[in-house]
């Protein structure tokens, strides 16, 4: 995949721009010789905290400042597995590990509460194939690359048993996506992007700009790729659910525990706030957050992504945008917007994103963006013209050079696991890689732990010195906003 602009035929808008910010700060190298207003004190920047206040549609929906919150774990304990991050990765490993090991004791360890990070502030956009699709076609072509998709399809699958078979409600519509042509330039590479997917095997359906007009009452794009193969849900509601699930088959659920030290060995110890672990396994299931805990600093990349959400829509501004088909939609602007409907009918939607200036996480609030943001949702549809924006909220995702999740292990004992990594694509990937983990952890021979994501390096992403520095010159370009 290319550093720099996407190559005809690759994945553009959202997944080129998260691989682009990657390695977006590599042009800017000596702090010396750069003027004072690229390190100036951005005025909208938030005092750097661990977090701060998260304004989230989807947790409020799901009730989840008003939900229980389990208990730290205390005191000295002795464990056989231990579970680093209860978001959708660390959920979906303590599922299929449960599933397989039953008779072990799984302690699942998170620092604020489970569904708290990115697994519940994202688009909730439930994409199979992503991310790292692209690269397996480049890389292996379009035989692995449907192997690849259709593996993909088992996270995707793995959310519906939670619904079907364990009652979880997060409001899951079977609504495939489209891909939206920005500008007219575009369309080739829809075209081209089709023809991948033609070779693979899978359906894509290609509209011009009159159709897809049929479809979205907006003037704003040339044309569409609709994948039927995705989904939306309520990610947070998905992650509460997926947490009550696990507790039934045993596995202990701390929250309020965040791990403040890992130190290796036969036998891994972990230092949390109130307790000491001992763990014959521990699986890394931090995504954006695992730089802060010291791992993947030059290779894992935290961007900061942010999302609004408008009140309920009336029958009348429905009728108005169209959208009848309620899929999630996705341009191909380099910053890119997404778009969905809520159980409710708001539209919840994002754009752009930024790279951390110091690595610290995001929970939202950066204005600028916001504003942006809520200005272009009204470019696209103008008819939504006095809408109100009842939430604002943001999150960290972790990003690699080139696109891929990586599924692995670290330490010279080859006990500690890690599933990081999903590039604003989570929401079914987790899923797979959490299985992934499990089956590898069991000693299990599948063809899922021989994906190209399993044992994959992730690439060199450089210093985070030039990688802040590149960031106060975009901040101050006005590149993002």
């Amino acid at each position: 995949m290319s550093d720099s602009q996407p190559k005809p035929g690759k994945w553009i808008s959202r997944r080129a721009f998260l691989a682009g910010a990657a390695v977006g700060g590599a042009g800017v190298w000596a702090a010396g010789v750069m003027p004072r207003w690229m390190l100036a004190k951005d005025p909208h920047r938030p005092p750097k905290l661990y977090e701060y206040f998260v304004d989230n549609y989807w947790f409020d929906s799901a009730k989840m400042y008003d939900d229980r919150i389990n208990p730290p774990l205390k005191g000295r304990q002795r464990v056989d597995i231990a579970i680093i991050g209860g978001g959708f990765a660390g959920l979906s490993t303590a599922y299929n590990l449960a599933r397989r090991l039953p008779g072990q004791r799984i302690v699942l360890i998170e620092g604020a509460r489970c569904g708290y990070g990115a697994s519940g502030r994202n688009g909730g956009f439930a994409d199979v194939g992503q991310p790292g699709v692209s690269f397996v076609y480049d890389a292996q072509g379009p035989e692995a690359a449907r192997a690849y998709y259709d593996a993909t399809r088992l996270g995707l699958q793995q959310i519906r048993t939670f619904v079907d078979d364990y009652g979880v409600d997060c409001e899951l519509e079977l609504t495939g996506s489209t891909m939206l042509a920005a500008e007219e330039s575009h369309i080739d590479q829809l075209v081209e992007e089709k023809a991948r997917f033609d070779q693979m095997g899978i359906r894509n359906d290609l509209m011009d700009r009159a159709e897809l007009r049929r479809k979205l009452h907006s003037d704003r794009f040339f044309g569409g790729l609709y994948d039927p193969n995705h989904a939306i849900v309520n990610p947070a509601k998905l992650a509460r659910g997926m947490k009550d699930v696990v507790e039934t088959l045993g596995v202990e659920v701390s929250e309020r525990s965040k791990v403040l030290r890992m130190d290796p060995g036969s036998t891994v110890r972990l230092v949390t706030e109130f307790a000491e672990v001992f763990a014959d396994k521990v699986v890394i299931a931090l995504n954006g957050y695992a730089p802060q805990f010291g791992l993947f600093k030059n290779r894992l990349l935290p961007v900061n992504i942010y999302a609004s959400a408008t009140e309920p829509l009336s029958e009348a501004q429905l009728q108005s945008i169209g959208w009848a088909g309620r899929e999630g939609l996705w341009d191909t602007r380099s910053d890119f917007m997404y778009l969905r409907l809520s159980a409710d009918n708001r539209i919840v939607f994002g754009e752009g994103g930024m790279i951390p200036y110091d690595g610290s996480p995001s929970s939202g609030n950066y204005q600028p963006i916001l504003d942006a943001m809520q200005r272009s949702l009204l470019v696209t549809f103008p008819q939504l013209e006095g809408v109100r924006f009842t939430h604002n909220w943001g999150g960290t995702i972790g990003v690699t050079r080139d696109g891929m999740p990586s599924v692995g292990t670290l330490g010279d004992a080859d006990n500690i696991f890690h599933a990081v990594a999903f590039n604003g694509e989570g929401v079914v990937m987790t899923q797979l890689a959490g299985r992934i983990v499990a089956e590898r952890i069991a000693g299990e021979d599948t063809p899922l732990v021989h994906l190209a994501m399993v044992d994959k390096q992730m690439p060199y992403i450089g210093p985070e010195l030039v990688r802040n520095l590149g960031a106060a010159v975009y901040r101050q370009l006005d590149l993002w906003h």
